[in-house]
């Protein structure tokens, strides 16, 4: 007999193995207490890929955590990170993600991508000020629209900053 596992959220339910259907009010991924929110006021059926290790299972191969699909519209890799330290490697999964999903049958019209990221270290406990972590996401932000050639839009940001719509990942042509 088989258990059914829960939704991973209110107003989600498993369509597949890995693929949730979700239509609530707000849409959200989370991993180890790094969550990133979608608004869905209209409350669409956004499609939750659980991508890495779930949907996908290929070995050796590091990949995102999750795809956030608006069907017909855009779908949004998202990688989930503890801290600032490793966006670079963030945004390699993000690639890797990207090429593997542009092969897939369920892919939309449309691929972004976000890295939302947890804490920000600072390298000892002295009192002043934490680093901050903008000059790393300028840099990955930039080499990342190199090795994309500007073809994917990559938002990165803290934890709890903000919550999304799909139309912050579209062009303003695109914008629904």
């Amino acid at each position: 007999m088989t258990i059914a596992k829960p939704p991973s959220q209110a107003g989600c339910v498993w369509v597949k193995e890995c693929v949730e259907v979700c239509d609530g009010p707000t849409v959200y991924v989370e991993d180890e207490g790094v969550r990133a929110t979608f608004r869905n006021p209209k409350r669409a059926q956004v499609r939750k890929v659980h991508f890495d290790g779930c949907y996908s299972r290929a070995h050796g191969a590091y990949h995102a955590d999750f795809i956030l699909c608006l069907p017909g519209v855009v779908d949004v890799v998202i990688e989930l990170k503890g801290s600032h330290t490793n966006l670079k490697h963030a945004a390699e999964q993000v690639a890797s993600t990207l090429e593997a999903w542009a092969l897939d049958s369920n892919r939309g019209p449309r691929r972004a991508a976000l890295i939302i990221y947890g804490m920000i270290h600072k390298s000892d406990s002295l009192p002043r000020r934490q680093p901050r972590a903008r000059s790393s996401v300028q840099t990955v932000i930039g080499d990342f629209k190199a090795e994309v050639q500007g073809k994917i839009l990559l938002l990165i940001h803290e934890h709890g900053e903000r919550q999304f719509n799909f139309n912050d990942f579209l062009r303003k042509s695109d914008v629904r």
